[in-house]
């Protein structure tokens, strides 16, 4: 399996709060939540350390169960009088974001920088250059 078990096939019933996931289904969700928190943070799915971190537990936990409520990623749904609307993409973009932060390769600022000084008066060539 190329996805280490970011969290037991048996939490996502019971963070759902329903009986029971059927283990195809919570098997795929949690390949979906690792792919997502790769896609955010550059980490291969086996280079997580072992045990997994308590925060990639409950990243990828509730990135599993949005996948698992909302698998086509709808914004909302509507049939006759009943109606719907999901907010896990701003969840979705949050936690990614956070995990980015986190465990992103340093290939970015992890920190905010203060804008750039650009005050000083540039010197002309010739002063530099005089010949």
């Amino acid at each position: 399996m190329p996805y280490p078990d970011l969290f037991d096939l048996t939490d996502l019933p019971s963070y759902l709060q329903v009986p029971s996931v059927d283990t195809e289904t919570a098997t795929r969700v949690r390949r979906v939540a690792g792919g997502w928190l790769m896609g955010a943070t550059g980490v291969a799915p086996t280079a997580w350390p072992n045990p997994i971190p308590d925060d990639v537990w409950a990243w990828s936990l509730e990135l599993a169960a949005i996948a698992f409520r909302n698998p086509t990623a709808n914004a909302s749904e509507s049939l006759d009088d009943y109606s719907v609307s999901y907010g896990d993409r701003l969840r979705r973009a949050e936690i990614l974001k956070a995990a980015a932060v986190v465990y992103a390769s340093t290939a970015a600022p992890l920190y905010s920088f203060p804008d750039p000084d650009w005050h000083w008066d540039a010197v002309p060539v010739g002063i530099l250059f005089n010949g």
